[in-house]
Order: structure tokens, then C-alpha cells, then sequence
């Protein structure tokens, strides 16, 4: 009698569980759970494959931003940065104050700027044609022998990128402009005073040069 309880009992317990299956079958709880987990599956998808091309976009402009910035000026410098001063005659000793702006932010003309360098490291001759002895941004433009002397020598004699596309890192873009203005000693830079020569500017005695990197104002 015991075995026939037990089996009886084991045949409605499957029984039972074979209602439950053929009602969930019935009213589709199967389907919807599976539907959920496609759901789930093509979210994770396709926002996997949204990243993925915002990676690859971050990395193309990240790319070509470094690329830009990498191109410098200073890696083929003029001959005139690579002589070495002679002071025992001077034909030229002139001076020219230096304004560098970034966003509108200073910055900051070293001093010692080719005075004892790589190139120029002599007990006597270590100085090169255009140098700075402090951080004031004033230049000391000094020849041997007459001539001119543009803009460009001092930034390939200090290592850095000038001209019209941009200065150190920083290059002209959609959103910035870079803008240069050669004015007379206590005067405001303005208009009429804006230059385009950049690098090829040849400096003259007694000019503020400024040198603005800064957000397009149209």
C-alpha cells in the first residue's frame, strides 16, 4: 500500500508540472522571456557598436590633432639661428619687446634664450644673433655684420613651431585664429597694426610684437 501511495503521488506531481508547462505555453510566458532576452541582447549590440565607432572617431581626431601639432618650423631652422655671435664688433645690437598671448593668457618669453646653447657654447662666442637675458619678452638682436633679421630665426633658435599656422602646439582651426601685430613702444595693438608676414617679418629697432593664438571673433 505504501509503494502504491508513493507512486500515485509521483503521477500527480508530473502531472501537475505538465499543466503548468502546457498553460505557460498557452499564454506565452515563454515567448516574452525569450523576446527579452533577444531585446537585451541586440541593445548590448548595438551599443557595443555605437562605442566602438565613437572610439574610432576620438582616435582619428586625437590622430590628426597630434599630427598637426608634431609639424614644427624649428626643425629646419634658418642658417642665421645656427651662428654664433663674435662681440668683439657688432655691426647691429637692437632691441624689439616680444608679446606672446594664448586665449588671452601671457605667456612667458624665458629668459637666456640662446645664450649658451647646443650650438653656441663657447667661453666667448655663446650667444646666437637673437637672445633674451630675462623673462621680460625683450630681445637682443646683434650681427656681425649688417643685414636683417626675421622673426622666425629667434623661434628656431628657442626649438619652437612659428608661423602662419600657429605657435609651440597650438595651430589655427575651426574654432581658433592666430593673429600677429607690430606697433610702436606705448602704443595699443589695433587694426592698421595687424601683420601677415609672420616668421618672414623682419624685426626693426624699438617694435612690440604681439603674438595672439585666440578664439575666432567672427
Amino acid at each position: 500500500m505504501e509503494r502504491e501511495a508513493t507512486f500515485w503521488s509521483v503521477i500527480t506531481a508530473l502531472s501537475l508540472a505538465l499543466m503548468l508547462v502546457l498553460l505557460a505555453q498557452e499564454r506565452g510566458w515563454f515567448e516574452q522571456d525569450s523576446n527579452s532576452q533577444n531585446t537585451t541582447s541586440d541593445t548590448t549590440t548595438n551599443t557595443t557598436e555605437e562605442n566602438s565607432v565613437a572610439d574610432a572617431s576620438t582616435n582619428e581626431s586625437s590622430n590628426t590633432s597630434s599630427n598637426e601639432s608634431s609639424n614644427s618650423t624649428a626643425d629646419s631652422p634658418d642658417p642665421l639661428a645656427l651662428e654664433c655671435l663674435d662681440h668683439d664688433g657688432l655691426a647691429r645690437h637692437d632691441h624689439v619687446t616680444l608679446q606672446i598671448f594664448i586665449d588671452e593668457n601671457p605667456h612667458t618669453v624665458e629668459a637666456a634664450i640662446g645664450i649658451q646653447t647646443d650650438v653656441c657654447n663657447g667661453n666667448e662666442n655663446n650667444m646666437h644673433a637673437v637672445h633674451t637675458h630675462d623673462d621680460t619678452g625683450r630681445l637682443h638682436v646683434e650681427l656681425n655684420e649688417p643685414g636683417d633679421v626675421p622673426l622666425g630665426v629667434f623661434f628656431d633658435i628657442w626649438g619652437y613651431h612659428f608661423n602662419e599656422t600657429g605657435i609651440f602646439d597650438y595651430r589655427v582651426n575651426s574654432t581658433h585664429e592666430f593673429v600677429m601685430y607690430v606697433h610702436p613702444s606705448g602704443e595699443n595693438a589695433t587694426e592698421e597694426h595687424r601683420v601677415t608676414s609672420f616668421d618672414d617679418y623682419l624685426i626693426l629697432n624699438g617694435e612690440v610684437i604681439e603674438l595672439h593664438y585666440r578664439v575666432k571673433t567672427n
